[in-house]
């Protein structure tokens, strides 16, 4: 299989391992898939579904068989997954568009109505996404459930979506190869400047990164610019065409990561 070599599943393969659901389940209604291939000893899903629609049995190494009829896409399985191989996909949720839930171990946790690039099993984005529902309970153990809405034709390929380093970095790309970024798209998240403020900020004379650090606060946040500064430079070559020497980069204001007021008193962080 394909995961031993390139560290991803091909659809082909899970559904030619698994009961993967019909077109006909799909119609009826969100659905949970378990994309396990490997027989190992696990477990944890079977006990998570409060309807038995998961088996497991005996031997514990059996792969897990999950009954349409009787799940209903709840998700409670997502974060119990221990291989983190648990999705939900609901055909239904309108007209030409679906959403797909899956665990997601990172932060920033994404917000609901957050426009977002959806990645499949290789990590490589594939559409456009919006968080519809963010699940981040105690039962969850620390793995926060996402939902995100992609056209409906993506459902069984989406099964997560870019991480915020990706995200700048295909940004970046964008731009390079002529694209003009959406006004809304936000560059700094830390103090929430979008592309049209830096854009502004442009208009109003800044001609490197500083000059808009000043007149947006892009960069001031509690990231300190490390990533949002790369876009900005990006935007402003852009529209400017001047040189990286001469759009330079902010200036450094240690620390360069939050430190607490007790580690500065030499105690502890609780003194």
């Amino acid at each position: 299989m394909s995961v031993d070599t390139k560290g991803y599943l091909t659809l082909e393969e899970i559904k030619s391992a698994i009961n993967y659901p019909s077109e006909e389940r799909f119609q009826k209604g969100p659905v949970a898939i378990a994309e396990c291939v490997k027989e190992i000893p696990c477990n944890p899903c079977e006990g998570a579904c409060r309807f038995g629609a998961i088996a497991i049995g005996k031997p514990i190494t059996n792969l897990p068989c999950i009954d349409g009829d009787k799940c209903t896409g709840c998700g409670m399985c997502i974060a119990q997954c221990s291989g983190l191989a648990i999705f939900v996909v609901d055909k239904t949720f309108a007209p030409g568009k679906g959403t797909v839930s899956f665990p997601y171990e990172y932060l920033p946790i994404p917000k609901v109505g957050q426009k977002v690039k959806a990645v499949n099993r290789a990590g490589d984005p594939v559409c456009d996404a919006e968080v519809v529902k963010v699940l981040d309970i105690a039962a969850f153990d620390r793995t926060p459930v996402v939902t995100i809405s992609v056209p409906v034709e993506y459902t069984e390929e989406v099964r997560s979506i870019q991480r915020r380093e990706k995200e700048a970095e295909q940004f970046i790309k964008d731009i390079e190869a002529g694209n003009e970024p959406a006004d809304d798209v936000l560059v700094c998240r830390c103090e929430e400047v979008s592309v049209a403020e830096i854009k502004d900020a442009i208009k109003q004379g800044a001609r490197d990164v500083t000059g808009v650090k000043r007149r947006t606060r892009a960069g001031m946040g509690l990231c300190q610019g490390r990533t949002c500064e790369k876009m900005v430079q990006a935007i402003i070559r852009q529209e400017l065409g001047n040189t990286p020497e001469e759009i330079g980069r902010s200036t450094s204001r240690p620390p360069v990561r939050p430190v607490t007021f007790g580690s500065l008193a030499g105690g502890e962080d609780n003194e």
